[in-house]
């Protein structure tokens, strides 16, 4: 007879519970899409007034954004 898993009090996560490789894909898939989308902008805005500098704000803003983003998602248990 089968043990049942379902009443284990051991105190151990079930198995596949926890970071998965899925999630390391999103993660990077957050900071990429952060850097390219703020740094879109800051381009947008260096062609618009015709100067240099908001590209650079840009990609360090949306790499921030993506930690920040993946910060909110994966720290709560």
């Amino acid at each position: 007879m089968a043990k049942d898993l379902s009443d284990d009090r051991s105190g151990a996560p079930p198995p596949g519970a926890g970071f998965r490789e899925v999630d390391g894909w999103a993660v990077l898939s957050y900071i990429i899409t952060g850097v390219l989308f703020y740094g879109a902008i800051g381009w947008l805005v260096d062609a618009w007034l015709g100067t240099r500098g908001f590209v650079a704000a840009g990609i360090v803003l949306g790499a921030a954004a993506g930690i920040w983003l993946v910060w909110l998602r994966y720290s709560k248990p």
